[in-house]
């Protein structure tokens, strides 16, 4: 928490030079050493936190540690998704249940935010999450757990600002998942949705094609919030 507090209110400061290598070490092993024994242990939600902040202020700084820290995350996430597949009825799951998983993807985030283009860089390094990862993403947007859609929306807008390349094969099924999230009844999915569409559109400009197919059922989600 303290690291945490520090780096949101510091800020890069404390990821310039060799002092990266005195705390992150450290917080890995930590995160290993009870990542063994339970990948869920509730103990972990605040290192992960911690680590999500982190790695916006170290920037490519943290380089030398992203690739352990996205695998762990990504562990993490396939983990969770995992336990919680096995409730036939999704309102049986108890909302603290998904919250490593939230944990997980916020923290990639924080890793695609801290090595921006880099990131995609990263993704290719990891063989045994890299072929996933996109595949991954369209899971997260379409989870049926509101908080998992609100973290994997903002993961999709922040890569189509960073890393575009790692959205443009599954780009049909993610504008799908997106619009179909755009839902005044649940606002902060709805405008983390909004947000990532918005992303998209930008990144694509004037080519306007893998928008195309889309473009009609945007324009049905998007009149009636403009209407009021």
């Amino acid at each position: 928490d303290t690291l945490s507090v520090m780096a949101d209110n510091i800020g890069a400061a404390i990821g310039e030079g060799p002092l990266p290598g005195m705390y992150v070490p450290p917080i890995l092993k930590r995160w290993n050493d009870i990542g063994r024994e339970n990948p869920m242990d509730r103990s972990l939600l605040p290192l992960m936190e911690c680590l999500g902040s982190i790695t916006v202020v170290c920037g490519m700084n943290y380089q030398p540690w992203a690739v352990e820290t996205f695998e762990m995350a990504m562990s993490t996430i396939e983990g969770s998704m995992l336990i919680i597949s096995h409730y036939n009825d999704i309102s049986d799951v108890d909302d603290e249940l998904a919250d490593p998983m939230i944990c997980a993807i916020d923290l990639i985030d924080g890793l695609i935010e801290g090595l921006g283009s880099n990131f995609a860089t990263l993704v290719a390094g990891s063989a045994r999450f890299g072929p996933t990862f996109p595949n991954l993403l369209q899971q997260i947007v379409a989870h049926d757990i509101a908080g998992v859609r609100i973290s994997a929306f903002a993961v999709l807008g922040d890569l189509a600002r960073q890393a575009p390349t790692l959205i443009e094969a599954g780009l049909p099924t993610l504008l799908s998942e997106a619009i179909s999230s755009i839902d005044p009844m649940h606002p902060a999915v709805c405008n983390n949705s909004l947000w990532a569409l918005g992303e998209i559109c930008v990144r694509c400009g004037e080519n306007a094609g893998p928008l195309t197919p889309n473009a009609a059922d945007l324009l049905q989600n998007l009149i009636p919030l403009l209407m009021g």
